[in-house]
Parts: C-alpha cells; structure tokens; sequence
C-alpha cells in the first residue's frame, strides 16, 4: 500500500514542502528550515539467509544477505548511488530526486546483513547558489564518490563528488563531516563528451581510483550505438575513452578492486521477466585518450538472490585483504519495485 500511494504521489506532483519543506515543481520554492530531517527506517531481512545456501559463478565471492528498506516518508526511494563507511557501520545513498539518505546498519555474527538502525536521517542536496532544486529535472542525482585527496574513513577532507543527468553537470559537496551531503556545492568543470550525453542516459558510475584520479562512465543509449562515453580527471586534465556495451547490459556504477581493476555493476530490462544484473571488470591501465574499453564478465547475480533494478555500488576492503561489495535498487517510486541493499563478500585477490 505505501509504494502505491507514492507513486500517485509522484505522479500529481505533490509538493515536497509537506515534507521538508521543498517543493520539486515550483519556480521559488521555499526553503526546508531542517536539512536534514530526522526520519524512521526499517528493513527485513529478504532472500537466502545463510551461508552455503548460494552458489555463485565466480567461486571467491560470496553472497552475504539482502535487506528490503522502507521507510513512511513518501521522499524516500529512487536511490541510484550509495557510498559505505570503513567500518561498514554507516551509509550514504542519494536519489534521482535529489534527495540524501544517511543511516547505520547491523550484522549477524556470520556476517549477513541483518537490519538498519530506526534513526536516519533525509535531506535534500542543494545548488551552487545553496537553494534546493526547483524541479525534478535538476536533481537527478545518479552517481556518487569520494572527492580527490580524501582520507579513506572520510575523516580529513570529507568532500563528495555527486553526478547529475539530464542537466548533466558533477557537483562537489564538502560539509565538513563526514557522510554528509548538506551545503551548497561548487561546480566541477566537465569535458564536452560528458555535457552533450543523452538527456536520459548521463552519467552513471563515478569513482575515486588509487592514484586519486575521478572516473566517470555514462550509461549511454541506443543513439551512440554500443558504447558509452566516459572521462578520466587525472592532474587536472580529462581523459576521453569509450566503455563498449554487450548485448542489452548498461552500466549503472563502479567500484574499485584491490588487485588494480574497476569493478562495473552492469543491469538490462527490455521488458517483464528480463532484468538482469552482473558484474564486469575493466582494466585502469587500459584508459588513454580515446581508447575503447571491452569489459570482461566477473559474475552474474541470479535468483535466489532478490531480483530488482541495481544501481549503486560501494566497495570496502577489511585489514584482511577481504572486500565487501554493497549494491542498493531504485525502485522508481513503483508499487512494484523495492529498495534493497545486498551484500557479497570477495575473499582475498592476488595483486595482478
């Protein structure tokens, strides 16, 4: 019953200002006097839920449980990125409506997911001039990241990169704590590769690399035939290359592997019963201006693991040399989508 009344709610275009204060379709729209608000999260455990009950293709990764998120804020869906702490404790997600979602999660002692925190918190991203988004055409938010020279448990320099699409632009957010998106943001200069995107196919994945350079891949369309575009800021200097699409797979995030690879969570629908979604790698060597990049196939995620439309990815290695690869759906404010967030671990690489 919730999902259906959000999405009337959607569809009429309710302002927003019942909520935070914000309105989503007006030209001036008053502003939230709480940004963040406090909010309630649930969860359920969704799923096999045990270990050994899984088997993947890939034989060192391991599926590690899936959690349905809810919430009885009508705000509260779309999540197309997601960024976790070190310790694994604490997410940040932000969503296609320009919304930021920040809350805390438990695990069992074998170490599945097992529930969030009830106190999150939501808040709505804000532009250059520090205002929220007068509609929703402006706070498409898709991808998420770390910013350049950003300690890796977001304690010096806690600054984000967010991507935009339809007005395709990379916003930099720095609060000053950590996990945090509130502030006005500052524009991040782009390759005209990235600005003149299809107007539903921007950017997707955006990653903070090793060697602190910001990848960025588009999900593309069917207009720029089997390829989607992507850039690499290194050293103040974008790099230009195209990420070659298989079969009916886009690319949807990005995340970085120990042994040197990008790790790409890849998704297809082309209709009821045709959802699919894998895991690619792509080699950081490889990108050079103008080069195309041929991804290889890492995994496919299949039943019994819960099925929905994946777009957010993070991964975080333990003092073990062990990875845990987190991905979060949005669910399109449908009543027949879902938020999950789902759990692998990948048991220690050797460097290549």
């Amino acid at each position: 019953m919730k999902k259906i009344i959000i999405f009337i709610l959607i569809l009429c275009c309710t302002p927003l200002s019942m909520l935070v204060g914000a309105s989503t379709e007006l030209d001036n729209p008053a502003q939230p006097e709480l940004n963040p608000i406090p909010i309630i999260l649930v969860s359920e455990q969704e799923g096999p839920l045990t270990a050994g009950t899984t088997e993947l293709p890939h034989p060192e990764l391991k599926y590690r449980g899936t959690l349905l998120l809810n919430s009885p804020y009508p705000a509260f869906g779309g999540f197309s990125d997601l960024l976790l702490s070190k310790d694994r404790k604490t997410f940040l997600a932000i969503s296609d409506m320009g919304f930021w979602l920040k809350g805390s999660l438990s695990y069992t002692k074998s170490g599945f997911l097992k529930d969030v925190e009830r106190k999150a918190e939501l808040g709505q991203l804000l532009n250059t001039e520090g205002k929220t988004f007068a509609i929703k055409y402006y706070a498409d938010s898709e991808a998420l990241c770390r910013a350049p020279n950003q300690s890796p448990d977001d304690t010096i320099n806690p600054g984000y990169l967010v991507a935009f699409e339809r007005v395709h632009r990379i916003y930099h957010y720095n609060s000053g704590e950590p996990l945090y998106l509130s502030g006005k943001a500052t524009a991040l200069p782009l390759p005209k590769q990235l600005t003149d995107l299809p107007e539903n196919g921007g950017i997707e994945a955006m990653l903070r690399l090793h060697d602190n350079s910001i990848f960025v891949l588009s999900e593309g369309d069917s207009s720029a035939g089997p390829f989607s575009k992507g850039a690499l800021l290194k050293n103040g200097k974008w790099i230009n290359f195209k990420y070659e699409r298989n079969s009916a797979y886009r690319p949807t995030s990005a995340g970085k592997l120990a042994n040197g690879k990008i790790l790409i969570l890849e998704r297809k629908y082309q209709g009821p019963r045709t959802l699919g979604t894998r895991f690619c790698t792509i080699d950081r060597d490889k990108i050079t201006e103008g080069a195309t990049l041929s991804p290889e196939l890492f995994c496919e995620i299949n039943l019994p693991i819960p099925r929905d439309n994946y777009e957010g990815m993070d991964i975080i290695s333990d003092d073990d040399g062990n990875q845990w690869i987190y991905i979060i759906s949005d669910d399109n404010f449908s009543p027949v989508q879902h938020t999950l967030l789902s759990l692998f671990e990948l048991k220690k690489q050797p460097a290549n």
